[in-house]
């Protein structure tokens, strides 16, 4: 047992017998006569939360997230390998082996490229409302459900509705 948990253990066990001296010793329910406790104070009672109040507003802009993982090598393989061939039809000698050499840096960049930006997803959208009363608020969503800029929505706390 580490130290924390002993101490918190320690600390319980403490509390359980400060607490158990409390009250009757024979287990039997303290009794109230309902008369104020002198110079006690009573509590307010708990205000209810205001239910939340819907706003109405206005698409002003969506933009879309999206995902654009790594790429796996092979559209950089490929690429350089299309791109050394091409390169080496170009010119003899030094020339011929330097256009190769571009051509295959130069084809591993593209292909790489080509295979991450085939690979991009849409993870979700941020939409931007512009509220009746003047107030901006944008809102994560993973998907538009029908909505698009100048579309009227309903704002109820963190809950973006068509209106």
């Amino acid at each position: 047992m580490d130290r924390l948990t002993a101490s918190l253990a320690a600390g319980s066990l403490a509390c359980l017998v400060v607490l158990g001296g409390c009250g009757p010793q024979d287990g039997s329910p303290v009794k109230s006569n309902g008369a104020p406790v002198p110079g006690a104070r009573t509590a307010p009672a708990p205000e209810r939360p205001a239910a939340p109040v819907a706003l109405l507003g206005e698409v002003r802009h969506i933009e879309t997230l999206t995902e654009r993982p790594k790429g796996t090598g092979v559209g950089a393989a490929t690429g350089a390998v299309i791109g050394g061939v091409l390169g080496y039809q170009v010119g003899d000698g030094n020339g011929q082996k330097a256009a190769t050499a571009a051509g295959a840096i130069g084809g591993g960049l593209l292909g790489n490229k080509i295979e991450r930006d085939r690979n991009t997803r849409v993870v979700g959208y941020n939409v931007q409302v512009q509220l009746d009363n003047g107030q901006t608020r944008t809102f994560r969503r993973d998907s538009l459900g029908g909505l698009q800029v100048g579309s009227r929505v309903k704002v109820e706390g963190a809950s973006l509705q068509p209106a």
